[in-house]
């Protein structure tokens, strides 16, 4: 096991010595920038393998793109401030959040259109469909709570965390996993009982964002803002891993086919961790991107990895010490990087 140690942590990073005979770290190279124009501001993304599309919560909308050519379909419309997206694969319809009117909306990924609005909670950040109760669960970080919605009868329940949660993810087997960016912990939640039923701390990690997850392997993953990823055992909520990522990650993906797992960094790096079973991790090298692109989604089928910047206006403020800088961007330059496994 090698021991890595970052300055300004006061934990020491885990990973393993890397085999003899080991395959050959993947490469990643940029082959399509996609202008999306409008507003410098956007959040999460969602890789939809049913459709083919990429969805981008931009602000105002949620720009869609077609993955088989990585060309700009169109955008869903007549949004406030979203974060969020997620399927209802009973119905094929999508959702979304407008954290300014605490709405959600749910469109037609074919037509673009929204077809009605719910209410939601105050502050709501990444969401994610559970396939063990068919729910949708949204994060809320100012209420503190996630929003358990029904997409069959358009009820909703909300659950209390306890902190200020940013992702999540669900393991497919009745359990919900949050991010919680205040309390450095992850949430264990039932999403059946519609309770939380453990907090994990997460010792060297500083303010949780990202999540992903292996369901087969039972480990959750999530990024923090002090340069590291914690890895958890989702049975016993154990960090069996600290291990080492780029600085300003807002968001992780787990490549299951290829076993690798990935965090889009700020600092213009997306990390790449190859999992190789066991708890064992090799950190490979970063590869290059641009200033920004903190949020990301991965394409299932292919492989290709798909993040969102803009062009940074002055050098960024770093606001919390030990933190990536904090960017404003020049409205009009949003685009989509596409980077494909070689």
């Amino acid at each position: 096991m090698r021991l890595f140690l970052r300055a300004g942590l006061s934990a020491l990073f885990m990973s393993t010595a890397i085999p003899a005979a080991q395959a050959a770290a993947p490469s990643y190279s940029l082959v399509a920038t996609v202008p999306l124009g409008g507003d410098a501001h956007w959040d999460y993304m969602h890789d939809h393998a049913a459709t083919g599309q990429l969805f981008i919560a931009h602000g105002h909308a949620v720009s869609v793109v077609d993955t088989a050519t990585n060309k700009l379909q169109g955008n869903v419309t007549g949004l406030d401030d979203t974060h969020g997206i997620a399927f209802d694969p009973a119905t094929g319809l999508g959702y979304t959040d407008s954290s300014g009117t605490q709405t959600l909306s749910v469109f037609n990924p074919a037509t673009l259109r929204v077809e009605k609005t719910l209410p939601s909670l105050d502050d709501t950040d990444g969401m994610v469909f559970d396939p063990a109760t068919g729910k949708i669960f949204v994060a809320a970080g100012d209420s503190g709570a996630l929003l358990a919605l029904n997409p069959a009868t358009d009820s909703e329940t909300k659950i209390p965390l306890g902190g200020a949660p940013e992702y999540l993810a669900a393991n497919g087997h009745g359990q919900v996993f949050v991010a919680l960016n205040d309390k450095n912990e992850i949430a264990a939640v039932d999403s059946k009982a519609g309770q939380v039923t453990a907090r994990w701390p997460l010792p060297g990690c500083e303010a949780p964002t990202g999540v992903a997850i292996d369901s087969a392997a039972s480990r959750v993953f999530t990024s923090c803002q002090n340069g590291a990823l914690a890895v958890v055992d989702t049975n016993t909520g154990r960090e069996v891993a600290l291990l080492p990522i780029g600085k300003g990650s807002d968001s992780v993906a787990f490549d299951a086919a290829r076993h690798l797992i990935f965090s889009a960094n700020s600092i213009g790096t997306l990390s790449v961790i190859r999992e190789m079973g066991a708890d064992h991790y090799d950190v490979l090298p970063p590869v290059k991107t641009r200033l920004g692109a903190r949020t990301m989604a991965v394409n299932e089928t292919n492989g290709d990895v798909y993040l969102v910047t803009a062009t940074p206006m002055g050098k960024g403020m770093v606001k919390h010490p030990g933190f990536a800088p904090r960017y404003k961007f020049q409205p009009g330059t949003l685009v989509l990087l596409v980077y494909h496994r070689g």
